[in-house]
């Protein structure tokens, strides 16, 4: 019984991810006629903001199915939200920090100190990735580790959902939608035939590497979802990550033929097998501190 039911389960979690992407799609179309009424934007950048939106919009229903919307089941808890937000703004800087100094101490990475030792370019770059953070901090949050990870782990297990929840978060990350030609005719089915090439990074096994390290980091925050059933530090977390790895991209960059290279992925310098396995130390010794926490508070 707990099979089919799990198998049930993933199916219709698997019908509302597929149905987010489809609808998403088809109403590029109608969004890119209105927008460009006013200004000229790429269709590719209004596919990706509609599937998005969509997956937000379907993520939710799907919570709001399987366990009826709340912002307390969430994960949402006002009280206390600036503390646990600065919490996790720290723990995720932290994160990068930690990685980063690894990346330094083996060569793989030099800084620029021109950079670096700017102070307002820092500044600026740490404030912007922290806007930027916080923006793609919530949605996400909402959609992957609120709604999707809230809603599965209430139709099948917790280690069911939290594994599917960070694969199909490591997926989306890779669907990129490409540039039409300048003289395409932009139609209903614009949007959705531009689905499958959108799946062109899959076939590249050298970003395999920067996906794993997409799913430790879905685990990661995963964990925080499940352990602390609190959404806005999972958020403080993520854009704590965003801010930092935007401003370490700045201020430091590859060294060419340094024999460790291959511990960072060849498109995005930062994300790979070094950190991938950081992103492990992090999940366990979370899981094990939480733990121990909660078992020193029970009596």
């Amino acid at each position: 019984m707990p099979v089919r039911r799990n198998i049930r389960a993933l199916f219709v979690f698997s019908l509302v991810f597929i149905s987010a992407i489809l609808v998403g799609a088809l109403l590029a179309f109608p969004a890119y006629e209105v927008v460009t009424e006013f200004t000229e934007i790429p269709f590719r950048k209004i596919i990706s903001r509609t599937t998005l939106l969509s997956g937000l919009l379907f993520s939710l229903l799907y919570f709001s199915y399987s366990s009826g919307l709340s912002l307390r089941q969430l994960g949402i808890r006002f009280h206390n939200a600036h503390i646990r937000l600065l919490q996790g703004l720290a723990a995720g800087l932290a994160c990068i920090a930690i990685i980063e100094c690894n990346l330094l101490l083996l060569g793989i990475h030099d800084l620029d100190e021109e950079r670096l030792f700017s102070l307002d370019a820092v500044s600026l770059l740490l404030f912007q990735g922290l806007i930027t953070g916080l923006l793609v901090g919530v949605v996400e949050e909402l959609i992957f580790r609120g709604a999707l990870l809230g809603g599965l782990s209430r139709q099948t297990n917790k280690v069911v959902a939290l594994v599917t929840v960070s694969l199909v978060f490591a997926a989306v990350h890779y669907l990129k939608f490409r540039d039409l030609p300048a003289d395409t005719v932009i139609t209903w089915y614009t949007g959705v035939a531009m689905l499958p090439p959108a799946l062109f990074q899959f076939a590249d096994p050298v970003r395999y590497d920067a996906m794993l390290t997409l799913f430790f980091l879905g685990l990661l925050l995963g964990l925080v979802r499940i352990l602390t059933g609190n959404l806005i530090l999972c958020i403080g977390i993520h854009a704590g990550l965003i801010a930092g790895e935007a401003t370490i991209q700045s201020v430091a960059y590859l060294v060419p033929h340094n024999p460790h290279a291959h511990l960072v992925n060849r498109h995005d310098q930062f994300m790979g097998d070094l950190a991938s396995v950081w992103l492990l130390v992090f999940c366990v010794t979370f899981y094990f501190y939480y733990r121990r926490k909660q078992n020193r508070i029970s009596p």
